[in-house]
């Protein structure tokens, strides 16, 4: 159906069918036709790009591993695509080459070879500051190479702004111990003044806690007091009832005894009046 070449043939329905074209249930690969088809003459794929090669079509994926018209993409990654025939022409000159710094071991991009000179701590000629700079030497453009010979040349101008620097850091240091020693007298003021009164603010507790102790002592004392007297009066209390409950038992005992004697006394009485009549009839005879 797609009129080219069978790859991978399959028979079915007593024809030959590419796999691709043909539809339903794939049968097993005939491999006799396969066979005479890999040994078909056939050229390069790219041989529109100039690749003459001519073989087996069962040698082109061999073939292609080493074509030269086969394009991909710069391994550096700067977006060129190439054919393999360009493509060590192209890796001398790509600008995100890397190459090892023969000073200091960096690897680094060609393009900017020249940056790293300016920076590598090992390059002669890199630019380097001078070590007086952050005194005020202000020359610029050393090489590393001709370090030794800035020095020579300017050490009388380095010296001088050394003993600059000096006086400007012992006049510094002057302001600064003037400047500590008055800070020193206003701490030592300052920590006089909380000392008097940390001391004045400790009299003050203790004379509180004093008379807070000397209040709750009052207040046992009060309450002791108060505590006796109460206990005095409850005493008195139970005397009086005490005192209340025995003449009470010596009224009743009382009750008792006259009601015995009212008794005593009716029982007395007829026998009396009997003996006074009995002695008045007497005394008339």
């Amino acid at each position: 159906k797609c009129v080219g070449v069978s790859r991978k043939p399959r028979l079915a329905e007593g024809k030959t069918f590419c796999t691709p074209c043909y539809k339903g249930t794939l049968p097993a690969v005939d491999s006799r036709v396969d066979e005479i088809v890999l040994q078909l003459k056939s050229r390069c794929p790219l041989s529109t790009r100039g690749c003459n090669w001519l073989g087996q079509l069962g040698d082109i994926p061999q073939h292609m591993c080493v074509c030269v018209k086969l394009r991909a993409h710069c391994v550096f990654g700067c977006g060129e695509v190439l054919e393999r025939c360009e493509t060590n022409e192209h890796l001398k000159k790509c600008s995100l080459r890397r190459e090892q710094c023969e000073y200091c071991g960096e690897g680094i991009e060609v393009s900017g070879a020249n940056r790293h000179i300016a920076l590598c701590p090992r390059h002669p000629d890199g630019e380097v500051s001078c070590p007086y700079k952050e005194l005020g030497c202000d020359v610029l453009g050393i090489k590393r190479k001709g370090l030794d010979t800035h020095l020579a040349d300017y050490s009388i101008s380095h010296q001088k702004l050394m003993l600059r620097e000096i006086h400007q850091l012992r006049s510094e240091d002057d302001k600064l111990r003037d400047v500590s020693e008055r800070k020193e007298c206003e701490n030592s003021k300052k920590f006089q003044y909380l000392k008097r009164r940390n001391l004045i603010i400790h009299k003050r507790i203790w004379i509180l806690l004093t008379l807070a102790v000397l209040g709750i002592a009052i207040l046992m004392s009060y309450l002791r007091t108060e505590r006796n007297r109460v206990d005095e009066k409850e005493h008195s209390i139970q005397s009086n009832k005490d005192s209340i409950q025995s003449n009470k038992q010596s009224i009743q005992s009382n009750k008792d005894s006259i009601q015995s004697h009212d008794q005593s006394m009716r029982f007395m009485l007829p026998s009396t009046v009997f003996n006074t009549t009995y002695l008045y009839d007497y005394i008339q005879d």
